[in-house]
């Protein structure tokens, strides 16, 4: 009896008709929260990070709202825990986006470990932060998408290595944009831009040249004596030879002048108007200094601006510029407005300097015929290429044909 009675009093098995709120979890994230973006002088390290350690459990199955608000909440925190910060630096976008643009907790190994992690979004909104370090735009440009790349550019305050800049001018052949806003940047140096020169806009061009297109004055000073001893020992040393090439003042070739059938450049120019083949090309180039794959390679710059700076250098004036378009059976056009390829020419032509126009010419013939179909080629991801591809275009013109 007293058996039966217990079990009559025994309270009934607990059913719940309702799905209960976590009100205790969601309390304990909203505060883990609060806590670990407190101000440094409120909590010591060590807590903060015992609270981010929890938080990062709790968080996986919290609202996106709560993410979000804790993500802005470690914007400022310099000792931000690492391991909450690189989480949420992953999430969604409108999650992240407050850290990866104006994070100070971050260094550049949680940065660069972001990029690898993340998607394009993400790149983006990183390439808008202040003060970009070389190794984190390396990593940026290193994915290769094309809107983080244009990003890094627009962002004034970002660092650019040299091998990122080759990295931009590779790119850059097949997205031309890149060209327009890399050729005003400061890290771009003389040998890169003149390699990007031959797929660049007009605009770009135009900045390159005016940027890069310099005279040779002091290295002519300089280098005065050395030009008399090659000539004394006959230009015996083709290395010699080839870099005194690139400095000095003459640009036409006078010997081949006076075994030229043509007699002169402009002769050889004359006799293009009947019908400009492969030999007459040749011929032109001998006359002219430079190589029969430079004047090949000039003659056939798409937009024509090569050209005149081809002719500036080897001293032609005007009419024979204009010779030169027809035999090469350019498109005709407006010689006196921009509009046009033969137009843009022509300003080229107007606007440079002849000493300025005879060092970009030294430049693309120096090496530019390899080496600018090598950025396209190169791969920068080899670690056997890396030394070869950092300092390529750092040593242009000593990677030469022939």
């Amino acid at each position: 009896m007293p058996a039966a009675a217990n079990q009559q009093d025994a309270p009934a098995p607990l059913e719940l008709n309702q799905a209960q709120m976590a009100r205790a979890r969601t309390a304990l994230a909203q505060r883990l929260c609060e806590i670990v973006s407190w101000p440094e002088s409120r909590v010591p390290a060590h807590e903060r990070q015992l609270a981010a350690d929890i938080l990062v459990g709790l968080l996986r199955t919290s609202s996106v709202e709560l993410r979000r608000r804790c993500a802005e909440g470690l914007v400022r925190i310099h000792d931000a825990p690492k391991t909450l910060l690189r989480y949420l630096s992953r999430d969604e976008i409108s999650v992240a986006l407050p850290l990866l643009e104006h994070g100070v907790g971050f260094d550049d190994s949680d940065l660069i470990a972001t990029v690898r992690a993340s998607v394009s979004t993400h790149w983006i909104a990183l390439a808008r932060r202040r003060g970009l370090s070389e190794p984190l735009t390396d990593a940026l440009l290193a994915t290769g998408d094309i809107a983080t790349i244009e990003a890094v550019l627009r962002n004034p305050t970002a660092k650019l290595s040299w091998q990122g800049v080759d990295l931009i001018v590779s790119r850059s052949r097949q997205a031309p944009a890149l060209g327009a806003l890399l050729a005003p940047r400061l890290e771009l140096r003389a040998n890169q831009a003149l390699v990007l020169f031959w797929w660049a806009s007009f605009e770009a061009r135009l900045q390159i040249l005016r940027r890069f297109a310099v005279d040779r004055g002091v290295l002519l000073q300089e280098l005065g004596d050395v030009f008399a001893m090659a000539a004394a020992e006959g230009w015996s040393d083709a290395d010699t030879r080839k870099a005194l090439q690139v400095i000095e003042r003459r640009q036409r070739n006078r010997a081949a002048a006076a075994q030229s059938a043509y007699g002169s450049l402009e002769g050889a120019l004359i006799a293009s108007e009947h019908g400009l083949d492969r030999n007459l090309v040749n011929e032109i180039a001998h006359l002219s200094g430079v190589k029969p794959t430079t004047a090949a390679q000039i003659f056939a710059d798409a937009g024509g601006e090569a050209i005149g700076v081809f002719c500036k250098a080897v001293g032609l004036k005007r009419p024979s510029l204009l010779a030169l378009w027809r035999a090469l059976r350019r498109p005709p056009g407006n010689a006196d407005s921009i509009d046009n390829p033969l137009g843009r020419t022509v300003y080229v032509f107007d606007t440079l300097a002849t000493a300025k126009a005879q060092t970009v010419l030294r430049y693309w013939n120096w090496s530019f015929t390899a080496d600018a179909a090598g950025v396209e080629r190169g791969s920068f991801e080899d670690p056997d290429n890396e030394l070869r591809l950092a300092r390529r275009n750092a040593s242009l013109l000593f990677h030469r044909n022939g």
